[in-house]
């Protein structure tokens, strides 16, 4: 099928690609139609598109623009539809993005992380920018519409409150691709203290103790900051609340003010009192907490999976007994394991492609960037070309050596950036066979130990109102800063905790309640998407 599939799309339109794009998803006959609804006589008229898109560090160390990229080599055989790349340089997406939205010098394409621009993306439609996706999508992006009406989380994610679409974005649709984040503890350590895997917020205590004492030198737990998918005050989870706004049965409401954040704050003082947590937790960055790690001086964190930590030490022969796995979310007085890492839930991800105002063939854009969704595209964009960048062995998907030992020196992460979109950034779904074989040996199995999170408390990616916009930048900036500042000073000692009630005062005359009242609001607009 795949050899038929390319040999009749070298130097075809678009419609042909669409056709059999369908076709290869084993679609029914209901989309078959809305595919064929979307060739028109102007199809075959669009052969060049402008795109604007940032890069990415992966692509970057090997390409200088994304039609170096194998997909896009291919995309560009199988439609005749040739792109003008447009990429800001590393670390000015934002900056170049408003000069452009300013110039008003527009592109066909614009891939970016819209769920983020200030009064959200209908702003950008009713002033003229893009246009509104929705009647294009049920028209000419099929197998888009299927994966949303298959996962009806990601179509809410995907859409505004007024269930609209207005840009197509990266999905993330199976658990394994999101959880990524959790509690590490060095394993060789606690098989030398023939201690078991803390499962409690006890566990953690007395693990943290026997760590000290066999290193007194040392800070049992390391971080990075209090807040953040790497703070120490992950902790507070295990109490059912948070450090910031979550959600209880419906409704929105802010960590600090519930008397178990407190009772959360006095057990991480008393770890920090006993000189049990990196005293410079605060000034960490990646690299200085990781340093910590690998020299032996800490042996649990929040953090990003391990693998980093293994191949340091046990591929490089350095330590070949070091072990760090990730282990579950610890379970405290809410008496469940829970998880506030919004990851763990966004089936729906930055960057999203919205189409320009100026685009003269809108339908035909849609339906070009819908073919990443279906079962061919999502194989090119995820894998590269079979038996070049993957084989298939009984019905999975194995990178080749041009990924796992690339001949130009590219380590799998790069040679992936040169010859497929999983890392990149797209408008595509990714797919458990491209992150499994990156994660192994040691990113799965940590996420396994992540995975019985529960993840009831998380809010939703919410989108505000322009009103609403500029009442959250104003009072959650002064909040956020007060309330971050404040709990380092009750972590360290530095604040005594019987003056906690002076600090949710504090939170209560600088506007948290209002803000509280805008989130419900936002929340309850979030529930009512595509009803």
């Amino acid at each position: 099928m795949k050899k038929l599939f390319r040999k009749k799309l070298i130097k075809r339109s678009l419609p042909v690609l669409m056709s059999l794009s369908v076709l290869s998803a084993c679609t029914s006959p209901a989309l078959e139609k809305s595919a064929e609804d979307a060739q028109g006589e102007s199809a075959k008229n669009m052969k060049t598109m402008k795109v604007f898109a940032e890069m990415g560090p992966w692509a970057a160390q090997s390409t200088k623009n994304f039609g170096e990229n194998l997909v896009f080599q291919e995309m560009e055989k199988k439609t005749g539809v040739k792109v003008d790349w447009v990429h800001p340089p590393a670390g000015q997406a934002k900056e170049q993005f408003n000069l452009m939205i300013a110039s008003n010098d527009l592109p066909d394409v614009i891939v970016y992380d819209w769920f983020s621009v200030p009064g959200g993306m209908k702003k950008y439609v009713d002033d003229g920018v893009i246009v509104d996706l929705t009647p294009y999508v049920s028209k000419n992006a099929p197998n888009f519409t299927k994966l949303m009406n298959e996962n009806p989380e990601a179509k809410k994610q995907s859409m505004d409150d007024a269930s609209k679409f207005y840009c197509m974005p990266m999905l993330r649709l199976k658990d394994s691709l999101r959880v990524v984040n959790g509690p590490q503890v060095r394993m060789d350590w606690l098989e030398k203290l023939n201690l078991k895997k803390p499962t409690t917020i006890d566990d953690w205590y007395n693990m943290l103790k026997a760590f000290k004492a066999q290193n007194p030198s040392g800070w049992p737990m390391t971080g990075q900051k209090f807040v953040g998918s790497n703070g120490i005050g992950n902790l507070v989870e295990a109490w059912g609340t948070s450090y910031d706004f979550y959600v209880d049965g419906g409704t929105i409401k802010y960590g600090p003010l519930n008397p178990q954040f407190k009772d959360a704050l006095s057990f991480i003082n008393k770890l920090f009192s006993e000189g049990l947590i990196d005293p410079d937790y605060m000034l960490n960055n990646r690299e200085k907490q990781d340093a910590k790690v690998i020299s032996g001086a800490s042996g649990a964190l929040f953090g990003v999976q391990p693998s980093n930590f293994m191949r340091t030490m046990v591929e490089s022969g350095r330590d070949l007994k070091f072990r760090i796995d990730g282990v579950s979310w610890p379970i405290g007085p809410a008496g469940k394991p829970y998880s506030l890492d919004s990851s763990y839930t966004y089936e729906v991800v930055s960057p999203c492609a919205a189409v320009t105002k100026n685009a003269k063939y809108p339908e035909e854009i849609v339906a070009w960037l819908d073919y990443a969704y279906g079962q061919e595209g999502n194989l090119l964009f995820n894998l590269g070309l079979e038996n070049m960048t993957y084989t298939m062995k009984d019905g999975n998907a194995e990178n080749t050596e041009l990924i796992t030992k690339n001949k130009d020196g590219l380590s799998s992460s790069a040679a992936m950036g040169k010859y497929t979109m999983a890392l990149n950034g797209w408008a595509m779904s990714q797919d458990v066979q491209y992150h499994r074989q990156l994660m192994m040996p040691y990113g799965y199995p940590a996420a396994d130990n992540w995975r019985t999170a529960d993840v009831s408390l998380v809010v939703p990616r919410l989108t505000f109102t322009a009103e609403e916009t500029q009442q959250v930048a104003r009072i959650k900036t002064e909040i956020d800063t007060y309330a971050q500042e404040m709990f380092d000073k009750f972590t360290t000692g530095k604040e005594p905790l019987a003056n906690y009630d002076k600090f949710t005062q504090r939170l209560e005359d600088m506007g948290i309640g209002q803000l509280t009242k805008t989130y419900q609001a936002a929340y309850d607009r979030y529930q009512q998407r595509g009803k």
